[in-house]
């Protein structure tokens, strides 16, 4: 991009403009200047409320049942008084006619019920979620706690009160031991003891760290969303955008401004938030206690703000594109909802469990940009991850900057323009939208597979695959009306294909085994689940054969119907063919929910996804599909681990499986209509487009 005197003097336009407009101003600079002190002094006051109310709350039980009045001196003789004090918390028995009322009315925090062993036989006998009592010593009572979950100050007065009595019992059972002849009190052999090694930094660190980039992506969306609908949606709406176009600025300037425009204002937004951390952390503006003591130094705040300016960037290039392609300024706002969404969804990966920058998370952009704030928050950062996790960012975020470019480099996009092609229905408009219907899809999948099963997994099978990934291949077909042969590719390939497919099915299981075990070794899988998966593919009350016929020829099919048809369909116009088989590998990854099976089934459906384009028929991806799965399965009824433990056995199955390709290109009749088809083949575009030899 060449910033030019022009460029800058849109810019300067864009700017001022948004200046103007009280709305903008409040939503992109003084409410991002704002919000980080109001939330410090919010929290601060929250927490000091909270420790005030829990060093004077007094929580209030009852104790009731057979065994109440035994359970009553228990803790009458271990705490010393009705009223206790211990660590700040009192407890406070009281008498109440109806306990189960009192707490219902609010005038009880919890109860104690103390029940003799045969009357909790029977209630556990009564209700089945109850768990059984001891039979063998008949004189035991029961203690229960009841509470009611949805108060807070019931769950934490019956926790405290729980932990008294696991004392009490621990101070029995020591009693009797002793008399009962243990040389010496059971505390003795050995003390359990708790030390924490991690500092108040790094444990404040990891809390700000998991909502950071949360917190600061929905600012930028909020505030870059103002200007990148208005300088596009709504200058088409206005008619203003058309007078731009007709000055002396030329469209590369055009483009550069406004892209810059909506990235200096995230920008802005980013350095505003990473400067309050600083001055108001970093310099004890706000006196934050422990709910924030983290230490922001002006070396941490530059760090952080490198960080983020991948994410910068990206928001800009998504909002501008939102906005490009949306027709009014209505209808950009609409759009924002599932952008902002989209966004906020990978910043939520700190709040996953043991999840470390150095697995697969690595490669997922913003995700990963939002593990390393972290790290550098708690100050364990591994910077060779931290700058891979940044790369990887920067590299998605200068893709969607030239998309966004290049969309408005469109003259009927960026002049709203709805006499193309793609809005006049039919093909071109299946075209424009397959991915977006694909997506549509995934998320219908995702209900129906989630909400719909039935007992026999024969009929599972049947109804949430046969049935609905043929449907909807055929749906597309009649709405937009489609060739079926071309759509779905039924074209006969070359005799010398299938004698590639028979070879390469078996040594492209191996592979993908490889692949699994490699992807096993930064997002391990428990033993547990693969044994669980297992065992639900194969129940015992079915036939073997039935199982695999189910599992082979359906998803062969029909999946291949989906994916390796109606799918590439829609995308030979639009990319290459290696994008193309990257991406429906990648989709039909995402459509098998299981994190485990994403990765090798992505690379089982690039491959097949190569046969058809080197083909121009989905028949053998077919055999090859039924053949893949029916050897899997196969292989498991007869307990064949398919682990690969020796590297020899890797490179002979990679090596056949290249031998299969290779093959498979001898015998190419290139996918008709692919963009850039000469890859494939030396014939000339006009015999490729016409899928003839």
């Amino acid at each position: 991009m060449k910033i030019t005197p022009t460029v800058r003097a849109i810019i300067g336009l864009e700017l001022r403009s948004l200046i103007r407009d009280v709305r903008t101003v409040l939503m992109s600079i003084v409410l991002p200047v704002l919000l980080m002190p109001v939330i410090l002094l919010i929290s601060v006051q929250m927490e000091d409320r909270r420790v005030e109310r829990e060093s004077t709350r007094t929580y209030t039980f009852a104790v009731t049942g057979a065994e109440g009045a035994m359970a009553g001196d228990l803790l009458r003789d271990h705490l010393g008084s009705e009223t206790t004090q211990s660590d700040g918390v009192r407890l406070a028995r009281v008498e109440v006619e109806d306990p189960r009322a009192a707490l219902e009315a609010d005038e009880l925090d919890f109860y104690l019920e103390a029940l003799s062993a045969r009357e909790w036989q029977e209630a556990a006998e009564a209700d089945s979620t109850l768990r059984p009592g001891l039979d063998d010593f008949d004189d035991t009572p029961v203690f229960r706690l009841v509470i009611k979950s949805d108060r807070t100050a019931s769950r934490n007065g019956a926790d405290e009160l729980s932990d008294r009595l696991i004392d009490i019992r621990s101070d029995r059972r020591d009693s009797v031991l002793i008399a009962a002849g243990f040389p010496i009190p059971p505390a003795e052999v050995a003390v359990f003891d708790t030390a924490n090694v991690a500092s108040l930094d790094e444990v404040q660190g990891a809390r700000m760290g998991r909502f950071l980039t949360l917190f600061l992506v929905m600012l930028m969306v909020m505030g870059g969303s103002v200007l990148a609908v208005d300088t596009l949606a709504g200058e088409k709406e206005r008619g203003t955008l058309v007078t731009i176009l007709t000055t002396a600025a030329s469209r590369d300037e055009i483009v550069t401004a406004k892209l810059l425009a909506v990235i200096a204002v995230a920008l802005a937004i980013a350095v505003v938030q990473v400067v309050n951390l600083w001055v108001y952390l970093g310099l004890d503006l706000i006196p934050v206690g422990s709910s924030f003591a983290v230490s922001i130094t002006p070396g941490t705040a530059a760090i952080l703000l490198v960080l983020y300016l991948p994410i910068v960037a990206l928001t800009a290039g998504l909002l501008l594109l939102t906005s490009a392609y949306a027709k009014s300024f209505k209808e950009a706002q609409l759009w924002l909802t599932p952008v902002l969404l989209g966004m906020i969804a990978p910043t939520l990966a700190p709040l996953l469990p043991n999840l470390q920058l150095q697995s697969a998370i690595i490669v997922v952009p913003i995700a990963n940009v939002s593990i390393a704030v972290r790290d550098v928050l708690v100050g364990q950062p591994s910077w060779l991850a931290v700058g891979i996790a940044w790369s990887i960012t920067a590299a998605v975020a200068a893709w969607v900057t030239s998309l966004s470019v290049r969309a408005l480099s469109d003259e009927a996009v960026i002049t709203g323009d709805t006499t193309r092609a793609e809005f006049l229905g039919g093909p071109a408009l299946f075209r424009a939208r397959v991915l977006r219907l694909f997506m549509l899809f995934w998320a219908v999948k995702v209900l129906i597979d989630f909400n719909l099963a039935w007992d026999d997994l024969r009929v599972t099978i049947f109804m949430n695959v046969g049935v609905v990934f043929l449907a909807f291949p055929l749906i597309l077909i009649r709405i937009f009306k489609l060739d079926p042969v071309e759509a779905l590719a039924l074209r006969a390939p070359k005799p010398g294909v299938w004698i590639a497919v028979l070879l390469g099915a078996p040594a492209g299981l191996l592979a993908f085994t490889i692949v699994a075990q490699f992807v096993n070794l930064f997002i391990p899988v428990p033993p547990e689940m693969l044994e669980n998966f297992g065992q639900a593919l194969l129940p015992p009350d079915i036939p073997v054969w039935q199982i695999i016929v189910m599992m082979s020829v359906i998803p062969g099919i029909v999946e291949e119907l989906t994916f390796r048809g109606i799918l590439i369909h829609g995308l030979r116009t639009r990319w290459s063919p290696t994008l193309i088989a990257l991406v429906t590998g990648l989709m039909f990854g995402f459509f098998h929910f299981q994190l485990f099976r994403i990765p090798g089934t992505a690379v089982l459906g690039m491959i097949l996804a190569s046969v058809v384009l080197m083909t121009g028929s989905v028949f053998p991806a077919m055999l090859w599909h039924i053949l893949n799965n029916g050897l899997a399965l196969y292989l498991a009824t007869q307990d064949v681990d398919l682990s690969v433990e020796s590297w020899p056995v890797g490179v002979a199955a990679l090596a056949a499986l290249g031998m299969s390709m290779w093959l498979i290109w001898k015998n190419r009749t290139p996918y008709p209509g692919l963009t850039k088809a000469t890859r494939f083949a030396s014939e000339p575009a006009t015999t490729l487009a016409s899928g003839r030899r």
